[in-house]
């Protein structure tokens, strides 16, 4: 018998400096199965290097009111990419905006008032392909190893997941390094957090079950009422290829393989739970989403709010956006209605008005902590980065098991991963190895990291 032919999508890269709407866009079209997203990133002038690693049939580009400064990088991007579709959203263009963009090759451009429908149709346009690897760009292997370090996975770990050998993945580990011009680990997962490569909808498409990898993917956990909408819910994660567990009886689930070998992120879905319903959030420490059948009041939603609920869906709208709210609930979004959330806006206003202690605590990055979280992530050793900044190395370290306690994670992949996911990475790096600008030295040395000479 024939093998089926394989799964080709159209590979997306989005750039957006507003990260809001570069998240919310990536999730809406992750979830379509014929668009992979590869990738995203904030500031234009790494679109290329993102082109270059991930090779995408699409770019879209956010290019707000500047258009004219976007068609430059468009033009360097063709001579680069000469197959590449790019499409540039935008608002307030005035007609020598739009010529020098079309002058520069851009394929579509989007007013930004038409909306998502606008873009999927013109994304829709380009013919979906088998993904291909030229030299220089990430395999799906290669992506596989990034995410994986991102989750804190050993080199033993990773073996036992993907069933390759430890040898096979010290030599991808090397790999990558060279192509994202990295020396570490860290740095490695630092460069791939920078360019959007840590979502799960960045991630490789998906095999087929004989060369199943042990996905890091997100794992959907599905309780609650039985009826309509679980089924309805369970037929969207069957559709869209997504891994889930259904529990028709509650209890303890820690103990549970899934559970406990499972790297990526994990979600609730409750569907108008009980009490009991609600034990696997708090056991597991997971986020969720309240899927509901009535209308949530304000107490209700607070309840809901307190005992774990990041989102909440409709029970009459879960396929048109149960799979998007999904996504942004993994990646760390609360998403909720403004309507059933201004009463509670009113009163958490009142609480800080009145200035009651207690509340959310937040993990909040001081400067020092921002200013090594820059430093590592472009790979400077405890000592490269105590003379960066001209503190001592021990400073450094205290500093740093602190950002780790915060961030609750353990090394400094962790600690990237965790930070990018909730938008703490510092908006600056710090200039690359070799450049003193903007940085001040102790007296007598060079600002340059490795080097001891005095002048």
């Amino acid at each position: 018998m024939a093998a089926p032919p394989a799964r080709v999508t159209v590979r997306v890269a989005v750039q957006s400096s507003r990260r809001l709407l570069r998240d919310t866009l990536s999730a809406c079209l992750a979830v379509r199965p014929d668009i992979t997203v590869v990738g995203k990133v904030a500031e234009a002038d790494d679109v290329r290097a993102l082109c270059e690693l991930r090779q995408p049939d699409v770019v879209i580009l956010d290019a707000g009111p500047r258009l004219a400064e976007i068609a430059v990088l468009v033009r360097d991007l063709m001579l680069r990419f000469p197959d590449l579709n790019v499409i540039v959203s935008y608002r307030n263009a005035t007609e020598q905006d739009l010529a020098a963009a079309c002058r520069a090759g851009v394929t579509s451009l989007v007013p930004e008032s038409h909306g998502l429908t606008a873009l999927l149709a013109l994304l829709r346009r380009r013919k979906a392909r088998h993904a291909r690897s030229t030299p220089g760009s990430l395999t799906d292997r290669e992506v596989e190893i990034v995410v994986l370090t991102a989750s804190g996975h050993s080199v033993g770990e990773m073996a036992t997941l993907l069933r390759i050998s430890p040898l096979t993945v010290e030599n991808l580990k090397r790999r990558v390094f060279a192509k994202l011009d990295v020396s570490s680990s860290a740095h490695a997962v630092s460069r791939a957090a920078s360019l959007g490569m840590l979502e799960s909808g960045a991630s490789p498409p998906p095999r087929t079950r004989a060369d199943d990898s042990g996905d890091s993917t997100m794992l959907a956990v599905v309780s609650g009422q039985d009826g309509f909408a679980i089924d309805q819910i369970a037929a969207v994660l069957v559709a869209n290829r997504l891994p889930f567990v259904l529990i028709r009886t509650p209890g303890p689930v820690a103990g549970t393989d899934w559970a406990r070998w499972h790297r990526g992120p994990i979600v609730a879905a409750l569907v108008d739970p009980a009490q009991e319903d609600w034990d696997l959030v708090a056991e597991l420490g997971i986020p969720a989403v309240l899927v509901h059948s009535k209308p949530v009041d304000p107490p209700e939603l607070a309840e809901a709010l307190a005992s774990g609920a990041t989102a909440l869906v409709p029970a009459d709208r879960i396929e048109e956006h149960f799979l998007s709210v999904l996504r942004m609930v993994s990646q760390g979004y609360l998403v909720v209605g403004s309507r059933p959330m201004r009463p509670l806006i009113g009163a958490v206003r009142a609480r800080w008005e009145d200035g009651v202690a207690g509340g959310l605590d937040l993990p909040e990055l001081t400067a020092r902590e921002g200013d090594i979280l820059r430093c590592l992530a472009q790979g400077y050793s405890i000592r490269q980065t105590a003379r960066v900044l001209g503190i001592a190395p021990k400073t450094v370290e205290n500093v740093q098991t602190r950002l780790f306690r915060k961030l609750g994670v353990r090394n400094r992949s962790g600690a990237f991963a965790v930070a990018d996911a909730f938008g703490l990475l510092p908006a600056t790096a710090p200039p690359p190895v070799g450049d003193p600008r903007g940085h001040t030295s102790p007296k007598g040395y060079s600002s340059v990291p490795g080097r001891d000479r005095r002048p």
